[in-house]
């Protein structure tokens, strides 16, 4: 009985994943990382295992997660973060069909994108509390520090990022600017007060970093999302709705 109960949920979870589709692998996982889709369990991640679309992913403490999607695109996630695959299809024969939906719901990424994004900017997007990224072919960070990251930092709730390459824009209702390489940006908890600044801000400071290894320390293991730069940089004209000086 409890044999056949086991066989009926193994089937089942093999199912779930069989329906979804298959989004990335893993690259590096280092501490504890895992991933789960809505009605099946919680899966470990290790190096090579699967990742699906609809999959939400944790990371641990002191724990670093590096994805590699099936469109080329790299993505590093931080210690304690939680990140949904929302949606993702891709065919290497029609990248311009892709799409890939992503959402930062706490903590941080790194990511260089790739083949999607490539062929149509407006298939891709990274989506977070308080605000909707797009890209232009991109290599960059972010950081969503939520009401715990501020009575641990006492840092100010918000959205923290790092543009390394190309650019990236930044929309809410009342914001869409894009941010280019070499700037920092900081848009406050009510997705309103977008400022953005060629030094870090003290976030980065406080949780140890700089911006550029917002991912990890030079104690880490070499991960490619963090050594490799594929994207030119693009002069991207400043759109309107949103701040036009860069400090």
């Amino acid at each position: 009985m409890y044999r056949l109960i086991f066989l009926l949920f193994s089937v089942g979870c093999f199912t779930i994943a069989n329906a979804a589709e298959k989004a990335g692998s893993v690259v590096l996982s280092v501490g504890t990382n895992t991933a789960q889709m809505e009605g099946a369990e919680v899966r470990k991640l290790k190096r090579q295992s699967s990742v699906y679309t609809t999959d939400t992913i944790s990371t641990g403490a002191k724990s670093v997660l590096q994805l590699r999607f099936t469109d080329g695109s790299r993505l590093s996630l931080r210690e304690e973060s939680l990140f949904e695959v929302a949606e993702y299809r891709f065919d290497r024969d029609k990248p311009e069909k892709g799409r890939s939906v992503y959402k930062l719901l706490k903590g941080g990424l790194r990511t260089i994108t790739g083949a999607i994004s490539d062929a149509d900017t407006t298939n891709y997007s990274v989506q977070t509390p308080i605000a909707t990224i797009g890209v232009r072919g991109t290599h960059y960070s972010l950081f969503y520090c939520d009401r715990t990251c501020n009575e641990t930092t006492r840092a100010k709730v918000g959205l923290y990022g790092y543009v390394l390459e190309g650019a990236i824009v930044v929309g809410t209702d009342s914001v869409g600017a894009p941010i280019q390489a070499g700037h920092f940006f900081f848009l406050g908890g009510n997705g309103s007060s977008l400022q953005i600044s060629k030094k870090p801000f003290e976030l980065f400071e406080l949780i140890g970093d700089e911006g550029v290894d917002l991912m990890g320390n030079t104690n880490s293991p070499d991960i490619p999302a963090l050594n490799e730069i594929r994207s030119p940089v693009l002069d991207i004209p400043r759109g309107q709705g949103g701040p036009t000086n860069y400090p």
